[in-house]
């Protein structure tokens, strides 16, 4: 849970996250000057790309994106690179002594600690030079990445100005006037009835539609047929160790929160109220659940006695997972920090992770793996069979073990779901050969790595409504616009009126709107509007129309600043300093690529994402 909200605050910013949050310690082998074709993934200009970056990148993350997506940020943290060498941007004897005294796992209580740093080298890298040189890269990269955070200026009056703004708060009364009070004032006749038909034609008309049957080809529905022998399962757990521990905790913890901008007295107070929970918490364990309730200060699982739910590895931030899988069956953790504050952690219930649990994500891994080999081989027999065979997919059903669907409704363009619904798919159902030959489509490819062919079972033509069996509904249709249009007309008039003190009208419905909090009982065109308004003096007045055609006229009363939003309007302003950020820094990179040609292996790349699939 934790770690999943990590990962879309990185997500957030993007390319300038991705080249800098990983890499800090493990380098690259593209920066090893290997030569010829040893198996690169990638190639960005003469520096190379292999699987073990992308490994070593997943693994830095605890990430389990794909690993397209990991490839590409270290084909752009490869192209700065490049660069910065090109530009002989080089870091100083000092900052990189100063670096690495500051990674924590070289350190004793805050020291570094020459013999961790001595021995992780014995573990990691054949000489210390190899690992001063990429941490000499991630500096000056660090230091690159930072120009660009910073290139996008603002000064604190317009800042201050700004996040004034956006946290105004305004009072508004409305008065509302309904389009149904002019339905008796129109009365259309028949010429006027046919017109508006003609005019909206494609509105009264039924679309084509078909019945269907079809059949779906993906790794993940042909896994399900491929035998696996014992020997292989042996194999692939003897290879993959640690993929196949499937086990799961169910583990409670209370959480309270420190601020990133705490000050150590502040974060001193939470963790003495933290041990004092956790001190009561140990005399009387069956006190976890109450306790969670009234203090814990995470809102997904407190209401829940502070219950998570069952996850497995790679779900929670890693100082929580260790502790987390170290307990035992009714344990209770000492204190736990993170990023997110002090957690207190019960151990409930522990499942999976046995033999026989083992074997079958074993099972189901080589399955996958096999069925990724064999997938494209059985698209060509899908397609040979439904092209030989084109007024039939059972021949094709049998043969290939797939299962035989029928959709149960009549399905249209505009009411198609899940496959129907693909724009490929949606190019090939209604063709001629297919709803009036009745043949069996080409076997279509939906871009996810799946497949499906369909046939028609049954056709309908469109069909477009006589006017006569209809008449009621065109007239209810007219009315409707039409009164809604008057209702905008008298409202115009009645706002003009408003604004040159001419007309009193009883305003009702108080609201608070602000301009980003969002109003259930306001359209945001609306409140866009209503912070249109000059704040020269009150009450001033705004109209507009809503999306069921009536006209509501706003009387703004009063406005203020509501300064619970000055801290979170703080934060989109930041966000929008990260973003203007980004833009500068994605167009440099595009620059960089028409500097240093970019090649990739794909077909390794697919080998490799086949793999991955089995081992996520």
């Amino acid at each position: 849970m934790f770690n999943i909200v990590e990962k879309h605050q990185k997500l957030v910013k993007g390319i300038m996250v991705a080249i800098t949050a990983t890499f800090v310690v493990w380098g690259i082998g593209g920066y090893l000057g290997m030569t010829g074709d040893d198996g690169y993934i990638a190639k960005v200009g003469g520096s190379k790309i292999y699987q073990r970056d992308i490994d070593q990148a997943m693994e830095q993350q605890g990430s389990s994106q794909d690993q397209q997506q990991v490839l590409y940020s270290l084909v752009s943290r490869q192209l700065l690179l490049n660069s910065l060498q090109d530009q002989h941007v080089v870091a100083t004897v000092d900052q990189l002594r100063d670096a690495i005294a500051l990674i924590p796992i070289f350190q004793t209580n805050g020291k570094f600690d020459v013999t961790k740093y001595q021995e992780f080298l014995k573990q990691r890298y054949t000489t210390s030079a190899k690992f001063e040189h990429n941490m000499q890269q991630q500096i000056v990269l660090d230091e690159m990445v930072d120009m660009f955070k910073n290139s996008y200026f603002t000064s604190k009056t317009f800042q201050d100005k700004f996040i004034s703004l956006l946290s105004r708060q305004r009072n508004v009364t409305s008065y509302v006037i309904d389009p149904k009070q002019f339905y008796g004032q129109i009365n259309p006749d028949e010429s006027a009835i046919q017109a508006f038909y003609v005019q909206n034609i494609a509105t009264f008309t039924t679309p084509e539609q078909a019945k269907f049957q079809y059949l779906t080809l993906s790794a993940d529905n042909l896994a399900k047929s491929i035998k696996v022998s014992d020997s292989e399962i042996n194999q692939y757990m003897q290879d993959h160790a640690d993929l196949v521990n499937n086990q799961q905790i169910d583990v409670s913890h209370i959480l309270f929160t420190v601020p990133a901008d705490a000050t150590p007295e502040q974060k001193a107070k939470i963790k003495a109220q933290a041990e004092k929970i956790l001190a009561e918490v140990k005399a009387n364990p069956s006190k976890f659940a109450s306790l969670a309730k009234e203090y814990s200060q995470d809102p997904g699982s407190a209401a829940n006695g502070g219950d998570l739910g069952f996850f497995g590895r790679g779900v929670m931030v890693k100082p929580f997972e260790s502790a987390a899988f170290a307990l035992h069956q009714g344990e209770i953790s000492n204190l736990v920090e993170t990023q997110y504050g002090f957690h207190i952690l019960k151990m409930n219930a522990f499942k999976g992770g046995d033999e026989a649990s083992k074997r079958q994500l074993a099972r189901e891994q080589v399955q996958k793996q096999k069925a990724q080999q064999q997938l494209s081989s059985v698209v060509d027999q899908l397609n040979d069979i439904t092209y030989n065979k084109s007024d039939s997919l059972e021949p094709a059903a049998k043969q290939l073990g797939l299962t035989l669907q029928t959709t149960p409704n009549w399905v249209s363009k505009t009411t198609a779901q899940d496959v129907f619904a693909n724009p490929k798919v949606q190019k090939v159902m209604f063709s001629a050969d297919v709803v009036k030959q009745h043949h069996n489509s080409e076997v279509i490819d939906l871009g996810d790595g799946s497949y499906v062919v369909l046939r028609a079972l049954d056709y309908q033509a469109s069909l477009q409504k006589p006017l006569a069996t209809i008449k009621a509904q065109v007239i209810e249709m007219m009315k409707s616009q039409q009164a809604s249009q008057m209702a905008a007309l008298q409202g115009q008039q009645q706002l003009a009126q408003l604004q040159q003190g001419k007309l009193k009208l009883n305003f009702t419905n108080a609201e608070s709107v602000t301009l980003l909090g969002g109003n259930k009982a306001i359209d945001q065109a609306a409140v866009k509007q209503i912070f249109a308004v000059a704040a020269e003096s009150f009450p001033s007045y705004t109209g507009s129309p809503t999306q069921d055609g009536k006209f509501v006229i706003y009387q703004i009363n009063s406005q203020r600043v509501d300064k619970s939003l000055l801290e979170q309007n703080q934060k989109l302003l930041q966000q929008m300093s990260d973003q203007y950020a980004m833009i500068s820094l994605n167009a440099y990179l595009s620059a960089l690529q028409s500097k240093y040609k970019i090649s990739y292996r794909a077909d390794r790349l697919a080998n490799n994402n086949a793999q991955g699939a089995g081992s996520n």
